[in-house]
């Protein structure tokens, strides 16, 4: 099956769920430090579950140290291992963009029913919408986390949509 990450660039603010993170001026050394002060037993946990030395993480980790950093590649295993992506959410946020966590097949890989559930969240987020705009010139904050919401579940159902027609395309033979 093949991966998906979708981007939206300034559309989302924080909501709920653990979609985006609004982490305003979190750069992305700081965020791997988070990371791992909050990861359960600390560096040390972290770096064996990593399979890494400890003390090298905790020097690639320390903010006051300008010669160790870590690599593309111990970023994604750091953020794996603590099952935390702030890292990634800072990346983005530098970058004038959002990121979400988009679901695989949560339809039992039936195409039809990821279809009716991408249609109601579509429909859930037009009437959040509609609801936050009509007969007024202010929304409120309760309107726009509904909004917010309803954006990230719509998002996550593209990507089950995209997910289950992806699954019905035929793999090619490797070539020889």
């Amino acid at each position: 099956m093949m991966g998906i990450s979708l981007s939206i660039g300034g559309l989302l603010g924080n909501a709920d769920k653990g979609l985006p993170l609004d982490i305003p001026g979190m750069d992305v050394e700081e965020a791997a430090h988070q990371t791992a002060l909050r990861y359960p037993g600390g560096v040390a946990t972290l770096a064996e579950r990593m399979g890494v030395n400890a003390g090298t993480l905790q020097n690639k980790l320390n903010p006051n140290k300008s010669t160790h950093h870590l690599s593309l590649r111990e970023s994604v295993l750091l953020q794996r291992a603590a099952n935390d992506h702030q890292v990634l959410q800072a990346m983005a946020q530098q970058l004038g963009h959002a990121c979400y966590r988009v679901m695989g097949h949560q339809d039992g890989g039936d195409p039809v029913e990821a279809f009716m559930h991408f249609q109601r969240a579509a429909g859930n987020f037009t009437c959040a919408n509609a609801d936050a705009l009509h007969g007024k010139p202010d929304s409120s904050r309760n309107e726009l986390r509904r909004v917010q919401e309803a954006a990230a579940e719509l998002i996550e159902k593209i990507g089950a949509m995209v997910a289950a027609i992806d699954a019905r395309v035929p793999q090619r033979p490797p070539q020889g």
